[in-house]
C-alpha cells in the first residue's frame, strides 16, 4: 500500500493508494475517483474503492460542506459538491 504522501512518478498517473496505472473501467464498472489529498490532486482506483473500507480516510475535505469531491487547480482547491473555493496549501 502506498500512502497519500508518497511521491508520484511524473507523467505516470495512477492510484494514490496502490500505485496501479490508470485504465478505463468497464462502462458498468465503478469509475476512478478524482480527489485531493495533502493539497494535491490524486486518483483512487476502483479496486481500492471496493477492497478498502477506509479508502477515503486520507482525503482532504471541503471546509464548507465536508465533502471529498475536491479538485486542485490553478492554486486553489474547488469543491465539486458545493462550489466552495479555498487556497491550495503551498500555492
Amino acid at each position: 500500500m502506498r500512502p497519500f504522501d508518497a511521491p508520484i512518478e511524473p507523467g505516470k498517473p495512477g492510484c494514490a493508494l496502490c500505485g496501479r496505472s490508470t485504465y478505463d473501467p468497464d462502462k458498468r464498472g465503478v469509475p476512478w475517483v478524482r480527489a485531493v489529498a495533502g493539497g494535491r490532486q490524486v486518483l483512487i482506483c476502483p479496486e481500492c474503492q471496493r477492497e478498502r473500507a477506509d479508502w477515503a480516510a486520507g482525503l482532504d475535505r471541503c471546509e464548507a460542506c465536508g465533502g471529498t469531491r475536491l479538485s486542485a487547480m490553478l492554486g486553489q482547491i474547488v469543491c465539486r459538491a458545493c462550489g466552495h473555493t479555498s487556497a491550495r496549501a503551498g500555492a
